[in-house]
């Protein structure tokens, strides 16, 4: 099961059973808090099924959505390497599966395999790079800008289909305004202005992206060539 998580994948074997052996599984349900703003618990949360997703609130109740992670994923590594509280909150989006790591057996195994350190390092650097596009986005454009950008982001994870890019289970407006720093109303609309066009068609939470061309060349146009254009956002 841990071969499901991507940077384990190239992990030896042995390296991997000691591993596993150091983690705590645990079965969570839709809506559970799995890690704590600010809480100094310094796990490693690996994603062995389920969707998670990575937020900040305010006092009043707002919330902004970072980004999505799904099996496969994994979490809390910055709080383990960086000894510092955690930055965001991870609630389950979905009924899960993840499997707790220690700080301890984590950093011992990037201690031990050079190759599996790099990986940890390289992913972090990714992370990196799509949080400073997101922060260009939110700094430089104007909300259906920050959206097509978004839909982009969604469409290089989405399934190839003869009529284009589908996304099953996509976001609901919701949590796209939550990521975008947008109102779900406004979301709703410039949706249902790129769907007159032509560009996307959704069904419920099956989103289609019909001509991604012609999205990436409206973000283009306004945003000029960024980054994420090049990056996998499986992170």
């Amino acid at each position: 099961m841990l071969r499901k998580i991507r940077i384990l994948q190239d992990v030896g074997d042995g390296d991997l059973d000691t591993l596993a052996q150091a983690l705590n599984w645990r079965t969570v349900s839709a809506g559970d808090l799995i890690v704590s703003h600010l809480n100094t618990d310094n796990h490693v949360y690996f994603a062995i099924e389920g969707d998670y997703r990575a937020r900040l609130e305010t006092l009043l109740g707002r919330q902004v959505a970072f980004r999505l992670l799904a099996a496969g994923s994994h979490f809390g590594e910055i709080a383990a390497i960086s000894e510092t509280p955690r930055s965001v909150s991870i609630d389950a989006e979905t009924d899960g599966l993840v499997a707790e790591c220690p700080k301890e057996a984590f950093l011992g195994l990037m201690a031990r395999d050079g190759a599996f350190a790099t990986v940890v390092a390289a992913h972090l650097a990714r992370t990196v790079v799509a949080l400073t596009d997101r922060v260009f986005e939110l700094a430089a454009l104007e909300m259906r800008f920050r959206l097509y950008a978004e839909l982009l982001r969604l469409a290089s994870t989405g399934e190839q289909t003869d009529n284009g890019i589908l996304i099953r289970e996509a976001p609901t407006h919701e949590a796209i305004a939550s990521t975008i720093g947008a109102q779900r109303e406004a979301v709703t609309r410039e949706l249902r202005a790129l769907a007159s066009e032509g560009i996307i068609r959704q069904n419920k939470r099956e989103l289609w992206i019909l001509d991604i061309d012609r999205l990436r060349e409206l973000l283009r146009r306004r945003a000029g060539a960024t980054t994420s254009e090049a990056v996998d956002w499986r992170l």
